[in-house]
């Protein structure tokens, strides 16, 4: 009578637990990467279209300044008549920074963006002084400005003042 013998192969296939949990981890990492690039992508695009958006509105109070010899006011800058009459080309929607919604109270007026004394996350920041003294009472002696816009990603607050 003959025996069978039963061998236990040695000859593995597939892989071990190790080898796929550091798989795993591997392509943890590597989502991650691509995660927070993505996003930082996104936050210096949003960045750049503030900077660009506050460089714009400069340009507009200065052709004012350039025609009147002040600066308008804030009051002045949020009031869409005033707008329309002495700054025709600017529109309200330009008050809007990228993380703007309807639902910031603080820079929002009958569902519109508007301008805020200083900027904060989602609102644009216009402060125009007379020689540092607001200039609200009398609103044709505003002699400077800043404008500001609050940066993502701990860029912090991007600033630009009347030109001298």
């Amino acid at each position: 009578m003959m025996k069978l013998k039963t061998q236990l192969s040695n000859d593995t296939s597939g892989f071990t637990f190790i080898e796929i949990l550091i798989m795993l981890v591997l392509v943890g990492v590597l989502i991650t990467v691509v995660v927070l690039d993505y996003s930082g992508a996104k936050a210096r695009s949003r960045n750049d279209t503030r900077t660009a958006a506050v460089k714009t509105l400069r340009d507009y109070v200065e052709i004012f300044y350039s025609q009147n010899t002040y600066y308008p006011s804030l009051s002045d800058m949020n009031s869409p008549s005033w707008v329309a009459l002495n700054l025709k080309s600017v529109k309200q929607s330009m008050y809007a920074d990228p993380s703007w919604t309807a639902h910031n109270k603080a820079c929002t007026q009958n569902g519109e963006p508007i301008l805020i004394r200083k900027s904060q996350p989602g609102c644009y920041g216009y402060n125009p002084t007379n020689s540092g003294v607001s200039c609200e009472t009398n609103d044709t002696s505003c002699s400077d400005y800043t404008i500001t816009a609050t940066l993502e990603a701990g860029e912090g607050v991007y600033t630009l003042r009347q030109l001298d």
